[in-house]
């Protein structure tokens, strides 16, 4: 039985629909990544997840993306 794994991420630096769309389209492409929901209002990302990716990988495809992680939370769901 598979457990997906739900990663909450807190990211500064996102202002808009455009900054959503291009962070959903980074994390989306990532392997293992099966779903993406952006809140810009909250600045949270949640990450449904085959399996726990690094704060490290996720801080470096954040930065890339021109965002900022500053937190992250795991859950098994």
């Amino acid at each position: 039985m598979d457990v997906t794994r739900e990663q909450e991420l807190t990211i500064s630096g996102m202002t808009c629909g455009h900054c959503a769309q291009t962070l959903t389209t980074a994390l989306s492409a990532l392997r293992g990544v099966e779903n993406v929901d952006v809140d810009v209002a909250s600045g949270r990302v949640i990450l449904n997840v085959a399996h726990p990716l690094s704060t490290e990988f996720l801080t470096g495809i954040v930065s890339e993306a021109g965002f900022e992680l500053t937190a992250i939370r795991e859950r098994a769901r």
